[in-house]
């Protein structure tokens, strides 16, 4: 079976082709298709039961904890199934006026490292260049610095007085280290 990260609401079209792939190599995935009484499949209702129980269980698996409390009280996994196609599907499909909000709206997390953070925002950034919304080197570095946690005051100052302006690559650099240093003082502070 193959093991995914538990979804937590993002990149919905990805992991419906990975939790389905899986599915499908363990033979159970026609248990969302239908229900036993309209199944094409040669199984007996014992065996489609208990393979519906396992996939759900399975989804279930798979999902974040704050969603498993949303879809634990569907009881069977095409319940599940259907009601998360119907909520992510759509939110894949944002309008450009959405992506755009949903990248102004964008804050950084403190409790949270801020390097898997940029790349949300990088991949928020390459969902708006597929939709031909031009979004520059420059204009995603200045709203990453912009967006930065007051944590990170002292590392915006620095980055502010240098007089070039850094491509993406560069400054994704500068932030890992950053947060190694400031994960490292944290850690100090701690003991």
């Amino acid at each position: 079976m193959v093991k995914l990260q538990p979804f937590d609401g993002s990149e919905y079209k990805a992991w419906r082709r990975k939790t389905q792939f899986g599915l499908k190599s363990n033979q159970i995935f026609y248990t969302v298709l239908s229900t036993f009484s309209d199944t094409t499949e040669d199984v007996s209702e014992s065996q489609w039961l208990n393979d519906e129980d396992y996939y759900r269980d399975y989804l279930l698996n798979c999902l974040s904890d704050r969603l498993v409390d949303t879809y634990s009280k569907f009881k069977t996994a095409k319940e599940i199934w259907d009601n998360l196609d119907a909520q992510f599907q759509k939110e894949e499909e944002l309008s450009k006026s959405h992506m755009v909000d949903k990248f102004l709206d964008f804050k950084f997390r403190e409790d949270m490292e801020i390097t898997p953070q940029v790349t949300d925002l990088k991949n928020l950034r390459s969902k708006m260049n597929n939709e031909n919304i031009g979004v520059t080197d420059i204009l995603i570095v200045c709203a990453i610095i912009y967006k930065l946690p007051a944590a990170w005051h002292f590392f915006k100052t620095e980055i502010y007085r240098k007089k070039e302006h850094m491509g993406m690559d560069e400054f994704k650099r500068y932030i890992r280290i950053e947060d190694e240093n400031l994960a490292r003082n944290n850690l100090e502070l701690v003991k």
